[in-house]
């Protein structure tokens, strides 16, 4: 998969920045994102991007814990 354009990366994080949960009370500094394809015939594939300011191996560390890291139950619990 193609890295994100430089506008495409600029359209992400300015979409993030400005839908924060903590009220703009904060500076983003990094994201990385998942999405889902899926063609005309219905054949689905996923893809990733990340934050031209998030190296590789942080990336692959943010993926990991979105996965496996301590969640809260439920958005009443402090979690984003």
């Amino acid at each position: 998969m193609p890295d994100l354009s430089d506008p495409a990366r600029d359209a992400i994080h300015d979409a993030i920045q400005a839908n924060m949960p903590m009220g703009g009370e904060a500076v983003l500094t990094g994201w990385v994102i998942v999405a889902e394809w899926m063609d005309h015939e219905g054949e689905r594939w996923l893809s990733k991007g990340r934050a031209a300011s998030t190296p590789n191996w942080t990336a692959n560390g943010m993926h990991h814990e979105a996965i496996h890291g301590d969640w809260p139950d439920d958005e009443s619990d402090g979690g984003t």
